[in-house]
């Protein structure tokens, strides 16, 4: 884990893509673009336990339409991080019902799955185009300052 506890923002800066959905003095976590909808996960540039924030949004036509969580909060117990030994990762929340995964296989397109509530639990998945940048290690840094990182 040193490597990861280590990592520090300024070594990683040029692998996060700009978001619009993200301030410039927020990093780019997870970023999604297809046709008109963006889908990205923003983040104060430190996250701990009790400090910082991860914020899921979306929007359409460059109209926000989404925020989770909707205030600014650090993210223990609001997201789930994992890290798989074949390099992929993933981060997880549910709002209303509605579990959300972004997935980024380190070797694949990068997509996110919502299941709606209830037995049906009917998948909808969005195609994205790669990102990697769940699996950077500054990224992984504040999945595990922030106590986000689930042990598989």
């Amino acid at each position: 884990m040193s490597s990861i506890t280590d990592a520090a923002l300024d070594q990683y800066r040029d692998m996060y893509q700009q978001s619009p959905l993200c301030t410039k003095a927020e990093i780019t976590l997870w970023n999604c673009e297809t046709g008109k909808r963006v889908f990205s996960l923003c983040s104060s540039p430190v996250v701990t336990r009790t400090t910082g924030y991860l914020q899921y949004r979306a929007s359409n036509a460059g109209k926000p339409t989404f925020a989770y969580p909707a205030i600014k909060t650090p993210p223990l117990g609001l997201f789930k991080y994992n890290s798989f030994g074949n390099g992929n990762a993933s981060i997880e929340f549910t709002n209303n019902g509605y579990h959300y995964t972004l997935a980024d296989p380190l070797r694949d397109t990068s997509s996110i799955v919502v299941s709606a509530p209830g037995a049906s639990g009917k998948k909808t998945e969005i195609a994205c185009g790669p990102n990697q940048t769940l699996q950077v290690n500054y990224t992984m840094r504040l999945m595990y300052d922030a106590g986000l990182w689930e042990d598989d």
